[in-house]
């Protein structure tokens, strides 16, 4: 899927993050050259089995490295092209930066909300790169990127809620990629207990302390809701969910990222129109609305 975003030709030079066992590094070969594909993995033995395979498959030339792909390849750059195989919570910018303008970067954006997004980036020659938000996918995280799971601590806050969980998990895509750009850093999704039959919706914050959970027993008509730490973050996805209702529920197909210097900024509609984190300020609807014609 990420290959066919590429849009490869021959001669273009390819920087792949996360060789695995070769095989799409092999593929790039046959469509642009062996020389021209950098292929970077973390696992040095993994990386070594792929060079194996390279080799068993007859494909001489693929300059398979050793080393963290957040940092990609700066000794082969400009590329042309830079395909990622890892999901990716923080786009680094080294992958802007070490591809030239009209350049494309395709990665699973992997924000930590219900689901991923295959995400085609194109970049600019003021050194940013756009591009919308794509299918939903799913991807193992860059190591780099792990985070481990923090035991559940603080004093419980507890409240009835105000909206059903299942509503917020069935809202769809769109609503799912505006709870990522406006709650980022918070993980979390709704399913059913197999064992009782209730529904339950749980977020936890990346990097911080706060968690929340709510829970809508089968055959009640409430949810309550339990929330720890500094930050009420069933409240912000209730307030994130109001936006995107009061907005006109747009779609996933809407929405797109800016990857810059200072990170990540998601959009909707256009790249150079407001932020989504600006819109929930009450910007002025019409800023958003489609252009006539």
């Amino acid at each position: 899927m990420t290959s066919r975003c590429l849009s490869v030709g021959p001669g273009h030079r390819v920087l792949e993050v996360g060789t695995g066992t070769g095989w799409s590094a092999g593929l790039l070969a046959r469509r642009v050259g062996a020389a021209n594909v950098v292929s970077v993995e973390i696992d040095a033995a993994l990386a070594e089995r792929a060079a194996e395979n390279l080799r068993a498959a007859g494909i001489e030339g693929v300059r398979v490295m050793v080393g963290d792909g957040t940092l990609g390849w700066p000794e082969g750059a400009p590329y042309d092209r830079v395909h990622v195989t890892a999901g990716t919570v923080r786009i680094p910018y080294a992958w802007v930066e070490q591809t030239r303008p009209g350049g494309v970067v395709v990665l699973p954006w992997m924000p930590g909300y219900a689901s991923g997004y295959l995400v085609r980036l194109t970049v600019a020659g003021d050194g940013t790169a756009s591009g919308p938000i794509g299918e939903p996918c799913g991807f193992m995280p860059l190591r780099a990127q792990r985070t481990p799971v923090r035991p559940i601590e603080g004093e419980e806050r507890e409240s009835p809620a105000t909206v059903p969980p299942q509503r917020l998990a069935e809202a769809g895509e769109g609503f799912n990629v505006a709870a990522a750009a406006l709650l980022p850093g918070v993980e979390g999704g709704g399913s059913v207990n197999p064992v009782d039959g209730s529904f339950r919706l749980a977020l936890r914050e990346r990097d911080g302390d706060s968690h929340a959970l709510a829970i809508h027993p089968a055959g009640t008509r409430t949810a309550e809701v339990t929330q720890r730490g500094t930050r009420d973050l069933w409240d912000e996805l209730v307030a994130a969910w109001q936006w995107w209702v009061d907005w006109g529920r747009p779609g996933r197909e809407r929405f797109g990222l800016t990857v810059d210097t200072e990170g990540i900024r998601a959009w909707l509609e256009r790249p150079d129109r407001i932020s989504v984190a600006a819109a929930m300020r009450a910007v002025p609807r019409h800023l958003f609305a489609p252009d006539a014609g």
